[in-house]
């Protein structure tokens, strides 16, 4: 195993941001998905003001598997500024939007305004050697690759991630242990960028820094400390991290709680008793049932300046948003079943059929081939057969 980096002569900047989700229409308001792309824009910007040498990206660039073509253009218009620059893109694919085969980052890669990190490094400034590892699905964990390849002597090493570990994620949040991704890359590492969990936090373990920027808009109203990107500046082989904080619209709470009399004048003086005007307001209704329904609040919210309005009303019990992140108030569907499906001990070719399954199109012509070439793969290297396609059998007459 190589030891950490003793670089003695090494100046090198790097721009860490993660967790972007371009095209989320955070509770079916347009407004948000501007939101998000600005704060893309934004997070690009200061890298630029930085003169940094590289911008990395930790996953979940888009916000689901199937970004609209607006949301991808509008995304290589962003990117298009780093590249007129002279500044290289790195980016891993996280849980949101991954997909079985080509990713999306593939397809910026193709129009020259991004590139794929993976357990080959990838070096810069002769100095730093970045390594990329895609979000790992839980039921493919202990089977999954973790093991990159060694740097060139005497280079500090960074590898971005997409997953919840402990630390820094809190145990009860967490799905790996840290210390087991240390023992399978089989390196010594001098760092940790990761993706996944939304909020700014880091831990040194075993000597290596490791760390989550956060996301660089609010998914959760949960969400409350500011929203942020990580700049990296890099020493003879010392590792200085600042947290540069991001101007992202700000969010408004308000509890409202109905007793039998109350009606909509009790409504609009709770909702007044705040300043709503261009922020993104999440009312929680409990209480007595009134007259006063979900969409009167929110007409009222919106009435009084506020540019987007979620009403959570408990009065016939709590609602369930499974848009929600890691960090929000459940977590997603993709995570939910994952959960489950890592309870079951499948086997590899098991797990690979199932989210091929859950995120490929199964009407797509070359489905069945798909799924017929792995399970022919997999019973080669089972039974240690030829690697040809299975004849399909034929019915019994």
């Amino acid at each position: 195993m190589q030891t950490l980096c003793t670089q003695t002569e090494m100046t090198t900047t790097i721009l860490h941001i993660s967790d972007t989700h371009l095209g989320n229409r955070q509770y079916e308001y347009d407004v948000r998905r501007d939101d998000f792309s600005d704060a893309f824009d934004q997070s690009v910007s200061i890298a630029i003001q930085e003169d940094v040498d590289a911008v990395i990206h930790t996953g979940d660039l888009f916000d689901t598997r199937d970004p609209t073509l607006p949301d991808i253009n509008d995304c290589i218009d962003i990117l298009s500024q780093l590249e007129k620059e002279g500044i290289p893109f790195y980016g891993i694919v996280g849980n949101h939007e991954r997909k079985m085969d080509e990713q999306y980052l593939d397809l910026l890669s193709r129009a020259g305004v991004a590139d794929r990190l993976t357990k080959s490094p990838t070096i810069i400034n002769g100095e730093v050697a970045l390594y990329g590892i895609d979000a790992v699905a839980k039921p493919a964990w202990d089977a999954a690759g973790l093991a990159i390849e060694e740097p060139p002597e005497d280079t500090f090493t960074l590898l971005s991630m997409h997953q919840l570990l402990n630390p820094p994620v809190p145990e009860i949040m967490a799905e790996h242990s840290l210390t087991n991704v240390l023992d399978r890359v089989n390196i010594g590492l001098d760092a940790i960028a990761l993706g996944d969990y939304h909020e700014a936090k880091g831990t040194v373990e075993e000597g290596t820094q490791v760390w989550y920027a956060g996301s660089t808009e609010r998914c959760s109203n949960t969400e409350e400390s500011p929203r942020s990107v990580s700049l990296l500046k890099i020493d003879s082989g010392t590792l200085t991290r600042t947290r540069v904080e991001l101007d992202t619209r700000p969010f408004q709470s308000i509890q409202i709680h109905f007793t039998e009399n109350d009606g909509f004048d009790f409504a609009e003086d709770e909702v007044e008793r705040h300043t709503v005007d261009e922020k993104v307001v999440f009312v929680t209704v409990t209480g007595e049932s009134s007259t006063v329904t979900s969409s009167d609040i929110r007409e009222l919210v919106l009435d009084h300046g506020a540019a987007v309005c979620k009403v959570e009303d408990q009065r016939s019990g709590p609602d369930v948003d499974i848009s929600e992140g890691p960090t929000g108030e459940i977590q997603s569907a993709d995570r939910l079943i994952e959960k489950k499906l890592s309870e079951k001990n499948l086997s590899g070719i098991a797990t690979e059929i199932e989210e091929r399954v859950r995120t490929a199109d199964p009407s797509k012509s070359t489905f069945d081939d798909k799924v017929q070439e792995m399970v022919t793969e997999a019973q080669s290297e089972t039974f240690d057969e030829p690697t040809e396609a299975s004849e399909p059998m034929e019915a019994s007459k």
